[in-house]
């Protein structure tokens, strides 16, 4: 086994569950060759309160479990730091130069990766570059690129890519998610980030058939969708201005395959010069939504942006 991997991927994929377990089987003292932690050994008792004495979780604060909350869950955030400090890993180095306390292996599981600093990201590639005898480190990592290529290099890649078939969209439904495929397929493959979005289809809807419907009226849309979060609302425009480029390059829908007739209608009508320019004006919305003078506003002016792809004034 490798002294250290990089679990990478897509958010919402369940990388950091997949951490966890493979870092308890390792560390169960029970039939080794399972492909599962027992889940009744000490081990496994100390790694599910979060104290077995050979592994060590390193997270930003504002990841940090709350009270009575699943070890997987984060946190309320609030002032609590979202990077992972130096004093953090400062620490893990004590940790690596004590032996195993149980005789097997030690394992180190830093997500997300890309929360370090350079300064703590070149403290943590001391202990990649000289690893110490039996010891595992599991990155986990949702933007790769993001860290420093001395860091990937000294980890096998382990890829995470959104799963196919009915295996997620059964999972969906026994969470009781209604209309699961559609979740998925607005998650882009990703069960979790489609399990965490599915409270707000009814909201999300309501945007999507405005910008379905040719003509609309952006004031009026606006204050049907006040009260939304305006940074959602961007996010969900900007998933149907990529599948409206798509199916207007000849493609299909990505994010909204239920909107294909409706997508392929707009298409015809768009100008593809203010396609891309409303693609980038929605990237650049990203900078100024989370305090937005006046959020209606805000919405009649995205909205507004929006009617002009067909070239005329109010898009028709």
């Amino acid at each position: 086994m490798p002294h250290a991997l990089l679990i990478q991927g897509p958010p919402g994929l369940g990388k950091t569950d997949l951490a966890l377990r493979f870092a308890q089987r390792l560390l169960c003292e029970v039939e080794r060759g399972a492909e599962h932690a027992c889940g009744g050994c000490s081990a496994c008792g100390w790694f599910e309160q979060g104290n077995h004495p050979d592994f060590r979780l390193l997270q930003p604060d504002a990841l940090a479990p709350r009270e009575g909350a699943d070890r997987t869950e984060a946190g309320e955030g609030g002032s609590a730091s979202k990077h992972i400090r130096i004093d953090q890993v400062r620490d893990l180095q004590a940790f690596l130069r004590i032996g195993p306390h149980r005789g097997g292996v030690r394992v180190a599981l830093i997500r997300p990766a890309e929360a370090m600093n350079p300064a703590t990201a070149n403290a943590l590639l001391k202990s990649l570059e000289e690893p110490p005898p039996e010891t595992l480190m599991l990155l986990v990592s949702s933007d790769p690129n993001r860290l420093l290529p001395t860091i990937r290099s000294r980890c096998q890649a382990v890829p995470i890519r959104a799963a196919n078939g009915p295996v997620p969209l059964a999972w969906l439904r026994s969470q009781g998610v209604a209309d699961a495929a559609a979740a998925l397929s607005f998650a882009a493959g990703a069960p979790l980030a489609a399990l965490e979005q599915a409270d707000q289809t009814e909201r999300r809807g309501k945007l999507v058939a405005l910008l379905a419907t040719p003509g609309f009226d952006p004031v009026r849309g606006a204050e049907q969708l006040v009260g939304t979060a305006p940074q959602d609302i961007v996010t969900w425009m900007q998933k149907w201005i990529y599948d409206l480029a798509r199916v207007r390059s000849g493609g299909a829908p990505r994010y909204h395959p239920g909107e294909s007739e409706q997508l392929a209608g707009l298409a015809r009508r768009a100008d593809p010069v203010r396609l891309s320019r409303l693609a980038r004006q929605m990237a650049e919305a990203r900078t100024l939504v989370m305090h937005p003078l006046n959020p209606k506003l805000f919405l009649e002016g995205m909205l507004m942006q929006y009617q002009k792809l067909s070239g005329g004034p109010n898009g028709g």
